[in-house]
């Protein structure tokens, strides 16, 4: 570690028991697909268990399988009165479904799949039980070298930032303006997308929450693979980024001095949070003289509170 950031490093330390800290010289570029894939987020699979997955959110009627364990989240979409699903719905989604995975195959190249989840490992840090949430996306390189990537909307229960539950969503972003082709490829996927209306789902629901939110497929094109990826979980409503300097309220357990440590000694000071649906972790760092960055790592989880 170089001497700057090993020193910085060290005065973090005392101000914070869960300091973060990532060398550029060993990990690379800090990014948020970087960081995911450090954290161990990030799972390679195949593009038809993505389209499976996401289409078995449909049919569950919430984010993971409540038939799988002894406890429950919500009802299934099977035990409870849903005008908005049946057997047809059901069947004629599978065709858009199987319509869009045939089109982005014949259309894309190096198609990969990922499974984005928290390492069981982890799961013992937190306080209370949870289900093993995941998330399937698909990105693929159009023929003018952009990407293109999927993912499914994101319910969100422990970010602060998280906006309004039913707030509509984009169902394509894109960076800048690509080619003619592209911006057909495009024109297709949208037509394809505007057949998968959304989906209203159950998060938590006992206790009186009744927590609902849309489940919908959105899409991102930028120029790199990673941007792609970044602009797809955004809108996705996954993941929270943000330029911002360190506040941390009051002044217990160094909070004062933290910021002002922060915000003095780094910059380009940026905000991750990445929710996983009723878990979540969030990153506040900043960039040392040496190039490195540091800052504070921080979880948080769904507490059922009556």
């Amino acid at each position: 570690m170089q001497s700057e950031t090993e020193k910085l490093l060290g005065t973090l330390e005392i101000l914070c028991s869960n300091p973060f800290v990532w060398e550029t010289t060993i990990q690379g570029e800090l990014n948020l697909w970087n960081l995911m894939i450090s954290e161990g987020f990030v799972n390679l699979t195949d593009i038809e268990l993505a389209f499976t997955h996401w289409q078995n959110i449909e049919e569950w009627g919430t984010p993971t399988n409540q038939e799988a364990g002894d406890y429950g989240y919500a009802p299934l979409r099977s035990e409870r009165q849903d005008n908005t699903w049946n057997e047809s719905i059901a069947d004629e989604r599978k065709i858009y479904y199987q319509q869009l995975q045939d089109f982005l195959t014949n259309n894309l190249q190096n198609i990969q799949a990922y499974k984005l989840c928290i390492p069981k490992v982890r799961y013992g840090s937190f306080e209370w039980e949870h289900r093993n949430f995941y998330v399937s996306i698909v990105v693929g390189e159009t023929s003018d070298r952009h990407f293109f990537c999927l993912a499914p909307t994101v319910p969100d229960q422990v970010s602060y930032n998280q906006r309004d539950r039913h707030e509509s969503t984009t169902q394509i972003t894109w960076e800048e303006s690509s080619n003619e082709a592209t911006q057909t490829l495009l024109t297709e996927i949208k037509i394809l997308l505007d057949k998968l209306t959304p989906i209203t789902n159950y998060g938590y629901y006992h206790g009186g929450y009744n927590y609902t939110y849309q489940h919908q497929i959105v899409g991102a094109l930028a120029k790199s693979k990673i941007a792609a990826i970044e602009l797809a979980l955004q809108a996705a409503k996954m993941v929270f980024l943000e330029k911002r300097t360190i506040e941390y309220a009051g002044n217990r357990y160094n909070s004062r001095k933290l910021s002002q440590f922060m915000n003095h000694c780094l910059r380009d000071r940026t905000y991750y949070s990445i929710s996983f649906w009723d878990l979540g972790y969030s990153y506040e760092v900043g960039q040392t003289p040496a190039g490195d960055w540091i800052g504070v790592r921080s979880q948080s989880e769904f507490e059922y509170n009556p």
